[in-house]
């Protein structure tokens, strides 16, 4: 009875408290897959980055996980301590440092590309492919929609990022 009180609560939320609960639903249900491996969220999304993209440089692996660079950098440190992720400089810049997959992780590697594949098809199950691309042009018309705000609250005078 609880769920379908909520459910039907849900219908009627505003769009910003619907998309807050189906993120938490989704780190919800990552969390019970990735106890086994000891990762959190954020780590698996970064290491999933590296396995299906390769090699990145700190700030554009932040960019595609969608955190800022300290937090990215911290959980990076945390996966290279862990011996999940190795960096080396970039050959084809002088000052750049690339992240990627450390040597020895293949078996590691295995079970996330599985977990990625049972995740994935549980997210997506029923929708069309259509449906899929209406999605995601709302969601990245959401995101849109927040940067022009936070563009336009933090342009007032007197304002600063932290305000």
């Amino acid at each position: 009875m609880q769920e379908s009180a909520l459910s039907s609560y849900l219908d009627r939320a505003p769009l910003g408290q619907l998309i807050a609960a189906t993120r938490r639903r989704i780190k919800q249900a990552l969390w019970s897959h990735l106890t086994e491996e000891g990762l959190t969220p954020q780590q698996y999304w970064m290491l999933m980055v590296l396995l299906e993209h390769g090699p990145h440089s700190l700030h554009e692996l932040a960019g595609k996980v969608c955190i800022d660079d300290p937090t990215a950098c911290r959980i990076v440190k945390a996966l290279t301590a862990r011996g999940f992720t190795a960096s080396s400089p970039d050959p084809d810049h002088g000052r750049r440092i690339l992240i990627r997959m450390a040597p020895g992780t293949e078996a590691l590697q295995k079970r996330l590309k599985s977990m990625a594949a049972k995740v994935r098809g549980g997210l997506e199950s029923g929708f069309t492919d259509e449906e899929k691309a209406v999605l995601r042009s709302g969601l990245m018309r959401v995101i849109a929609n927040m940067d022009a705000l936070e563009s336009t609250l933090a342009a007032k005078p007197g304002r600063t990022k932290t305000n």
